[in-house]
């Protein structure tokens, strides 16, 4: 692809030769002369780049070659990944070995791995592609376009909207965590049925082995355009506005409610009940114990403004010094303590 029809495809400004051909993309620093790269900064090794093309921001002074200026360099090099690297169907068609319950209805251009599972009065939309070994149960609806890799697990009346990829081991709609304790006897744990569903809209994408669990009796909502990553537990009856973004290894906790576009760092942990409100920043290893009032970013256990984390932290790394520091003046008074008792007698 030339210059000039890449420049199109990105939407930006080239400075250079139009007629240069790019073979591929790779990473700033082993691009070759026939690659396209990109920087959203400035401050590179400009000497030990061998690519062809870098695409940079609209702003940056980067003398090279062959440049394109772009608004965000970022997403145009998404872009260019998806052009030079099309995503290719696991499999045309629905193969043998994969079961399609009677009542289910199936839609133009789908295709099932093998041994995929799909249970009755299931709806899969158009174009949807799921791979080996996905167990879908009945009364599930899966919108159109979307992409399910090997081994998911979607259970029972899950509701999943257009353009949504669920990556391998994923659960969809497994029982929440909910019990009760009998109170005259031992207090031994029992079992509330978990009757509620899972309704996950567009554009999202959860991550591998990351459990979505449905609710006792209302719904577990991820609204358009969620993400999660990998090893990520949503709790029943939970809900997630638009855009947000939550990273591995967090957990949110049962009827906790979360605004849009607020981003959660890894192991973040959300107690039941918690309502945070849009566009909160949440560090990594959070522990969010409480409500939260307004927009802000908090980090530490139980959670707090960061500005004030990082001075509490600041304060713990020198606990050391101080406690020499206060046995030290501790004895400074005792001594006098001791002189002036001398004195006086």
């Amino acid at each position: 692809m030339n210059l000039k029809d890449i420049s199109r495809l990105i939407e930006g400004e080239l400075k250079g030769d139009p007629g240069f051909e790019v073979a591929s993309v790779n990473s700033l620093y082993k691009a070759g002369a026939k690659e396209i790269t990109f920087s959203v900064k400035d401050d590179i090794k400009i000497e030990t780049l061998k690519a062809g093309v870098l695409v940079v921001n609209k702003k940056s002074r980067i003398v090279y070659p062959n440049l394109i200026y772009v608004r965000e360099p970022y997403l145009a090099f998404s872009r260019l990944l998806e052009y030079f690297f099309p995503h290719q169907r696991f499999n045309d068609g629905i193969v043998e070995s994969a079961h399609v319950a009677p009542g289910a209805v199936i839609g133009k251009d789908v295709s099932l791995g093998a041994f995929t599972y799909v249970g009755e009065n299931t709806e899969i939309g158009d174009n949807t592609e799921i791979h080996t070994g996905v167990k879908i149960y009945r009364n599930v609806k899966i919108g159109k376009n979307c992409l399910i890799y090997a081994n998911v697990v979607i259970r029972e009346d899950v509701e999943i909207g257009d353009h949504v990829i669920i990556q391998p081991g994923a659960v969809i709609g497994a029982d929440g965590f909910g019990f009760t304790r009998l109170q005259d006897n031992d207090g031994t744990p029992v079992k509330v049925p978990q009757k509620g569903k899972v309704i996950i809209g567009n554009h999202c994408e959860i991550g591998a082995n990351t459990c979505i669990d449905r609710s006792t009796i209302e719904e577990t909502v991820l609204k358009d355009y969620v993400k999660t990553d990998n090893l990520v537990q949503v709790g029943h009856n939970v809900k997630i506005g638009k855009g947000t973004a939550i990273s591995a290894l967090s957990g949110v906790s049962g009827s906790a409610e979360i605004g849009e576009n607020v981003i959660m760092g890894g192991q973040v942990g959300i107690a039941d009940h918690v309502r945070i409100p849009d566009g909160v920043m949440i560090a990594a290893k959070t522990g969010v114990s409480g409500s939260i009032k307004e927009k802000c970013t908090v980090a530490g256990y139980p959670h707090m403004d960061i500005r004030q984390w990082r001075r509490s932290i600041a304060v713990f790394r020198n606990l050391e010094s101080y406690a020499d520091r206060i046995k030290y003046l501790e004895t400074k008074i005792k001594e006098i303590e001791k002189q002036k008792e001398t004195e006086e007698k």
